[in-house]
């Protein structure tokens, strides 16, 4: 069962070789705790008509894996390696922690901006903000419209941690403080068409990283979208919708600018989310078991997929193993046919392209969905996947924080009313599922194939071998936004 990188000819193949565009614009949507069962082309309950457009003419990744929290995956999707490498596989970072992205570690954007692209960040960093150093215009970016932390009001744009209380905005490095009452999801869209609309094309292409707030919580939309969402009954999911349709509505008017300029038939766009939805604050991931924070399906399988009218399959769903570190080598190798040192970087993604544009066997053969060794009483959690099979070793849920139960972190499968269906109780500590033939983990198989169990826990150790422990550090009080103007603001420079 060991699984080493393969060398894949095909793989080497450069954008110009497969589409007739050289080093095409990259618009890429990052979702926030977005559910499998949130999107109408997936059958949900919620229309949205503008994702599902882009999906339906698309490639649809149906067996994409992410995180099951958010700063592991958007570590994942810029570093192009496991959190587990990065010192990131224990939870958020939470306001006032002092840590981050490795600042050794190279970027998507550094890679790109190196290749001649324009590079713009939009939305949601979550990457670290102790010292300027960690922020988004010292990682590559060129630009950078939005908000260091994260779970902020989406109105004020404020966020409170440990008493501390302050704004986070900022325009470049620069505090936002006149948007107050205005909604974080318009306010995003029309930066990401401002950034359109002043990109200069005889200079070259633009990487846009647009990752809207939505739909994490607090739920907050304006009344406007709750007037399209009359239909949902339950409480909760219909704020929810009210916020996937101010969403929606955002990613239609992105595409129309493209279109109106020209420059959407020489743009790829890629749609993902960063984690399984949150069904406690209104998502589904129904049918799949669990949601965010967990290991189950329904915390680590991933709405994805990628849109561009020249790609040369369409309309399809690819069923390729994909992971969120495949992002960086696919987009940098792959889309922009840029040279990239992957030894140098140690990346644990692979180049997709060749993979998702044909639906070729990939190259990954396994994921690493998660590895968080024991810490302060807490078991550990481990998982991964190894073709047919699934292995989740430890606590199967919200390894970040033990004393979350119920609602937040089911063992089971939630319904769309927020009833959840637990399984019978087991103090198993091993599930071993087959994904192929149960993909809603009904059936825990772990006695029946002990000798996969014992394969897929040496794989487990493989990479345990190299792992990089950081449990988060404890919060700084001296990063209390009073000290900087009621901003929340890099204090360790």
């Amino acid at each position: 069962m060991m699984i080493g990188k393969v060398i894949c000819f095909v793989c080497l193949l450069q954008w110009s070789t497969t589409i007739a565009v050289s080093m095409p614009n990259i618009l890429m949507f990052v979702m926030d705790d977005l559910g499998w069962n949130d999107t109408s082309y997936r059958g949900s309950d919620i229309p949205t008509p503008n994702i599902d457009k882009l999906a339906n003419e698309g490639i649809r990744l149906q067996q994409y894996y992410v995180q099951p929290v958010c700063s592991p995956t958007r570590s994942a999707i810029m570093a192009g390696r496991y959190p587990y490498h990065l010192g990131l596989a224990s939870g958020v970072i939470k306001p006032g922690r002092p840590y981050g992205l490795l600042l050794n570690q190279t970027t998507l954007a550094n890679e790109l901006k190196k290749g001649g692209y324009a590079t713009h960040a939009v939305g949601k960093w979550h990457l670290g903000m102790c010292k300027w150093a960690y922020t988004p215009t010292y990682r590559g970016f060129d630009s950078f419209f939005g908000y260091y932390n994260g779970a902020e009001d989406y109105f004020y744009h404020n966020r409170t941690e440990n008493k501390c209380h302050g704004i986070d905005f900022r325009n470049n490095t620069e505090p936002v403080t006149d948007k107050g009452g205005l909604y974080s999801t318009n306010l995003f869209t029309e930066a990401v068409e401002q950034a359109i609309s002043k990109h200069d094309t005889d200079k070259g292409p633009f990487f846009i990283y647009a990752a809207y707030q939505s739909v994490h919580s607090p739920l907050q939309a304006p009344q406007e979208y709750f007037d399209r969402c009359k239909s949902i009954p339950y409480e909760g999911r219909s704020t929810f919708c009210a916020m996937l349709r101010a969403a929606d509505e955002g990613i239609s008017n992105i595409t129309m600018l493209l279109k109106d300029k020209g420059l959407l038939d020489d743009t790829i766009i890629i749609f993902t989310t960063d984690n399984g939805g949150q069904t406690a604050t209104g998502s589904s991931n129904w049918p799949l078991r669990g949601n965010k924070a967990t290991v189950f399906e329904g915390g680590v399988r991933g709405t994805a997929f990628v849109w561009g009218s020249k790609l040369p399959k369409l309309n399809y769903d690819n069923i390729q193993l994909i992971h969120a570190s495949d992002w960086l080598p696919t987009i940098v190798e792959g889309i922009a046919g840029l040279e990239l040192d992957e030894k140098k970087w140690a990346l644990d993604g692979y180049n997709m392209w060749p993979s998702i544009t044909t639906n070729n066997e990939s190259p990954r053969k396994e994921i690493l969905l998660n590895l968080d060794p024991p810490h302060h009483g807490f078991v550990g959690q481990a998982a991964i996947r190894v073709g047919d099979w699934k292995l989740i070793a430890g606590c199967p849920n919200c390894s970040f924080a033990p004393a979350h139960k119920g609602d937040k972190c089911p063992d089971g499968w939630v319904h769309l009313d927020q009833s959840i269906e637990l399984p019978p109780y087991t103090p198993s500590l091993t599930w071993l599922f087959n994904i192929t033939a149960d993909p809603n983990e009904r059936n825990n198989v772990a006695d029946m194939y002990p000798e996969v169990v014992k394969q897929l826990k040496e794989r487990i150790e493989f990479y345990n071998s190299t792992h990089i422990s950081q449990l988060p550090p404890p919060f700084d009080p001296k990063c209390n936004p009073s000290n900087f103007g009621g901003v929340w603001t890099p204090w360790l420079d």
